[in-house]
């Protein structure tokens, strides 16, 4: 079963409680970044992956004033990526079944400091000198292997995807992972509402508050402001709709069906139970193919429910 998981910073949208977010557009391209110190913890799939490709993007600190630095974005035992401070530069280990199997000490080229850095990881599962690991930095390419002893269906982790961050000297943002090819150029963008249609109660402060079933929650995207940024035909790979908060008050009202409006049809797509916690959040996402300038004329949104 395909999966693709989109975000562009928060804790709120782990498998694990207790992360912190931090907003800042210094730390990342989204405005938004996190930190999470619990090992093993961060995405729990729902099955075993054969493959795994990732992207995400790190602001690393300058290493000499760092305490505790460490990030670790891995699958099942420890295979993946592991980056430490090491005195005045950042090394990046790539891990297997948690050995190291290729260090990059000598980063001062590759890694920025006091900087947002991207990666690009793909992982594939092989018994018969068949695995793959393959990993870039900042464009380039540090580690690529098709003939690894890969296998990590066996571990106890097998379905967890560790997205972890020691201190608040490495925060992560712009994640994407899927079991199907990313490509290392694809990014996490907040798209900019233009319009908001909706028959729920208008908070005043950005929120909005359904008070009976079927009521609905509909914005569409400023295309224009995209184009001018990015170009009309720049490809869209997904489509994540967030809710952040998003909690039920009483009983009854507690679902929430992800929506998408095109020339007057209605799609539904994922439906979501939302929790009494005020700090909990809903997120729908779905991998589509088309460009930017496609986006016109749609909208998006959310229909509460029971």
């Amino acid at each position: 079963m395909a999966f693709k998981y989109i975000n562009p910073g928060y804790a709120e949208l782990l498998s694990v409680r207790g992360g912190t977010t931090v907003t800042g557009e210094q730390y990342s391209k989204t405005g938004i970044s996190f930190w999470q110190t619990q090992m093993n913890r961060g995405l729990l799939l729902s099955e075993i992956p054969t493959e795994l490709y990732g992207r995400f993007d790190v602001f690393l600190k300058n290493p000499t004033i760092v305490e505790d630095a460490l990030v670790w974005v891995c699958i099942g035992y420890y295979n993946g990526i592991k980056i430490s401070p090491d005195r005045t530069v950042w090394d990046i280990e790539i891990r297997k079944d948690g050995r190291n199997i290729y260090s990059l000490s000598d980063t001062a080229g590759v890694i920025r400091t006091d900087a947002v850095n991207t990666l690009w990881f793909h992982i594939k599962q092989g018994k018969h000198a068949d695995g793959i690991m393959h990993v870039m930095v900042n464009g380039y390419e540090i580690y690529h292997a098709q003939n690894e002893e890969l296998w990590y269906a066996g571990d106890s982790e097998a379905k967890t995807v560790t997205l972890c961050s020691k201190s608040s000297d490495a925060l992560l943002s712009n994640l994407i992972l899927s079991n199907e090819e990313i490509s290392p150029r694809e990014q996490v963008i907040m798209l900019p509402v233009k319009e908001t249609h909706t028959n729920m109660t208008d908070c005043g402060d950005g929120s909005y508050e359904a008070t009976a079933a079927n009521q609905e929650l509909l914005q569409s995207v400023d295309t224009a402001s995209l184009i001018t940024q990015y170009g009309a035909d720049s490809r869209v790979t997904g489509i994540s709709l967030l809710g952040n908060p998003a909690y039920c008050t009483a009983e009854g009202l507690c679902a929430l069906m992800a929506l998408e409006k095109s020339g007057g049809n209605i799609t539904e797509y994922g439906r979501h139970i939302a929790e009494q916690n005020p700090n909990s959040t809903v997120m729908d996402t779905r991998t589509v193919s088309m460009t930017i300038a496609e986006l016109s004329g749609r909208q998006f949104g959310w229909r509460a429910g029971t």
